[in-house]
């Protein structure tokens, strides 16, 4: 690999964001669309951004003051995002560590992690949220699931970032793309920055089997990749030649071998960011607009339904389980070996069962709607964390949490994002130079839509898809007719809470 496309890679993972993919919970929601900058750049502007250092004032101490960081700790999720026990030698536990430690360092700070442990994304947030309600000042930081704090900003529980004097959102370390969707009229209550590595893990890809591929005569997907034709009529036509049913005529999870596993509900929604189904957008004045395309879901529907159900049994589909099970399941079967191909997130391939695949794997994007389709797109499931400021900080203490957030975003960029991204992803879980630089593919084009990620405010709008796919009939333009009605009106309703909340700030 040479390191002008190494480096490359550096800087467009920091730019990543686009997509927003809906969480596994039965009460998740849709997502919302914007594309991170793609932008070829040479060497030597990658080194000078590389180089970059961020703008706070070097004589900033604060005496040994206590910031208290409020997550979510869920294993192989979240956890060893915000703080780390000690050093033991593994490149992301230390470069946490060592960043934690550099901040308190820097600043004259004490850091605080206050890990709260459960599967729900709901936990975290609401516990911030009755702090605020009750006027106290246990937590200044809150690093939660993405929808359920867009969601919960709409209640004036999180302080305007952009009022932070040392935040400078145009940094490298911040997410362009997620900022382009959250900042509404000039305030902006959730931020994403180099320090949070779910924005990585959370992404969906597609997996396949290159033992299998070798054993049945067929090219790597890297070379449709290359060439524009990893679509979803590709992938459809290669299912069946991978299927062997056992003798008996029906779908045995343990038995068969499939062409294709995945999952009817959250697996569904890579597909509206992959096949570039907006719903909503900025318009000229920065206002949040409608403008999600029944006709173009519909004909996603009918690609989708046949990639799922008619493929002569070479599909199977795993259906949803509480707290995401189904997604093990789905790894699983891969990493036995029994199935070809398999829509998952990134997460997944840190897991031990994967690492102990005794067959080949290869990654590659999420296969476009059609060849005339000129990018590929990914989305993120929205569980990924995202940082608020409680409203409870204020003043000059707002100042001083947004010195820590901006010395924790600008640390991580050079050191845990390079851990996660370089070392991790594309040399310990990338297995050939092609994963690698699919990674590269898969992060440029990670695609934020408002319409997602702010789900639980529209009417889970994308939610929708999820159960007409489960329910094998496209009943696309029927159901979204009056679900599209109801959206617009909820985003109007969204729209005027934002505004509020800005003119009492």
């Amino acid at each position: 690999m040479n390191k002008t496309r190494i480096l490359a890679a550096l800087l467009a993972a920091t730019m990543l964001f686009g997509t927003l993919c809906a969480c596994g919970e039965a009460t998740d929601e849709p997502e919302t669309s914007v594309a991170a900058d793609t932008t070829p750049t040479t060497e030597t502007e990658v080194e000078s951004e590389t180089e970059l250092t961020d703008d706070l004032p070097d004589d900033l101490y604060y005496d040994d003051d206590e910031i208290v960081i409020l997550s979510r700790y869920r294993e192989g999720w979240t956890s060893g995002e915000i703080a780390v026990e000690k050093l033991i030698s593994e490149p992301v536990n230390d470069a946490v560590y060592e960043r934690n430690k550099t901040v308190e360092d820097r600043l004259g700070v004490k850091l605080t992690s206050v890990e709260e442990p459960g599967d729900s994304a709901y936990l975290v947030v609401n516990k911030a949220s009755t702090s605020v309600r009750a006027g106290t000042h246990e937590y200044d930081i809150l690093a939660a699931a993405c929808y359920v704090a867009v969601n919960e900003s709409l209640n004036s529980t999180f302080a305007d970032m952009r009022k932070s004097l040392y935040i400078d959102f145009d940094k490298p370390w911040w997410s362009q793309g997620y900022n382009e969707v959250v900042e509404y009229q000039g305030a902006q209550y959730c931020g994403l920055s180099s320090a949070l590595l779910s924005q990585y893990r959370f992404a969906f890809v597609t997996l396949f089997n290159k033992d299998m591929f070798t054993d049945a005569g067929q090219p790597f997907l890297y070379d449709a990749v290359d060439d524009g034709t990893w679509t979803l009529d590709k992938q459809i036509s290669l299912i069946p030649i991978f299927h062997k049913d056992n003798g008996n005529g029906v779908q045995d999870e343990e038995d068969d071998v499939y062409g294709f596993v995945s999952c009817d509900y959250v697996s569904t929604d890579p597909y509206w960011s992959s096949c570039m189904v907006d719903i909503i957008k900025k318009n000229g004045d920065g206002e949040y607009e409608f403008v999600f395309d029944s006709g173009k879901l519909h004909e996603v529907g009918e690609k989708v339904l046949h990639l799922f159900y008619e493929t002569d049994g070479g599909t199977y589909d795993y259906k949803m389980e509480i707290e995401n099970a189904e997604q093990y399941k789905i790894r699983d079967m891969f990493a036995r070996g029994g199935a070809a191909m398999a829509t998952i997130r990134i997460l997944e391939l840190e897991n031990e069962v994967m690492r102990g695949m005794k067959q080949e794997f290869g990654v590659v994007p999420m296969p476009k709607y059609d060849e005339a389709q000129k990018e590929y797109r990914t989305l993120l499931h929205d569980q990924f964390t995202v940082f608020s400021i409680l409203a409870t900080v204020k003043d000059q203490r707002l100042d001083e949490v947004g010195a820590v957030l901006e010395a924790m975003a600008s640390i991580s960029y050079k050191t845990v994002r390079p851990a996660y991204y370089e070392t991790t992803l594309r040399t310990k879980i990338a297995k050939d130079p092609q994963s690698a630089e699919m990674f590269d593919i898969i992060v440029d084009n990670i695609y934020i839509d408002a319409g997602i990620i702010y789900t639980i405010s529209l009417s889970t709008f994308h939610n929708y898809f999820r159960e007409i796919i489960g329910s094998k009939e496209n009943t696309v333009i029927s159901k979204y007719k009056g679900v599209s009605t109801m959206t617009k009106r909820a985003l109007n309703t969204m729209c005027k809470r934002l505004e509020r909340i800005q003119s009492r700030q």
